[in-house]
């Protein structure tokens, strides 16, 4: 099963502001495909497939791991995109908490010893689109640049969960497959 980790983003004020938002991107003209309110997450780890023996290695691992970490506000600001302005394919909301790289990198080094393991560098961000051409980029990179100090609210991230993707030609559909709550406090 093809499978990730990572924080959802729930909070209704915060999701209202990416909906305004991703309403201005697609107002750019721009051919995108803006990512579904209920699918908006901040990946922390991408596994890819896994078996069924390899899912209760990681919940195994992952479990103490995770529970050691306390729960905390994660701030959403500014966008941007990914990879380069002459090769803009991802829009992008920026999150600002310390904590999201300390876990991401607990996770990184515990997956690490069976086998999952990452050589790119951990940016938190949250993808609110994907570019499909450079048709009226500039018109695009007007609404960002807009936005790219704007502030979308904030969140207490109180679970990290384990989420299994299906790719159909509607989009992905995510299930969740494992929360892992984080210490209250």
């Amino acid at each position: 099963m093809r499978s990730f980790i990572s924080i959802d983003i729930e909070s209704k004020d915060v999701l209202d502001k990416i909906s305004n938002f991703q309403n201005d991107l697609k107002g750019s003209a721009c051919p995108m495909k803006i990512v579904h309110r209920d699918n908006l997450h901040l990946t922390l780890k991408f596994l890819g497939d896994i078996s069924d023996a390899s899912y209760k290695r990681i919940v195994e691992l992952l479990e103490p791991s995770i529970s050691q970490f306390p729960a905390f506000q994660a701030e959403f600001k500014g966008t941007g995109f990914f990879p380069t302005i002459s090769e803009l394919r991802v829009v992008w909301i920026g999150m600002d908490a310390p904590e999201i790289v300390y876990i991401q990198r607990d996770i990184d080094e515990t997956l690490a010893s069976i086998g999952f393991r990452e050589d790119r560098k951990f940016v938190p961000h949250l993808t609110v689109s994907r570019i499909k051409s450079s048709l009226n980029k500039k018109s695009l990179l007007n609404v960002l640049d807009r936005y790219k100090e704007h502030e979308f609210g904030t969140q207490k991230i109180e679970k990290i969960k384990l989420k299994k993707s299906t790719l159909t030609p509607q989009g992905p559909i995510y299930e969740t497959l494992k929360e892992f709550d984080l210490k209250k406090v």
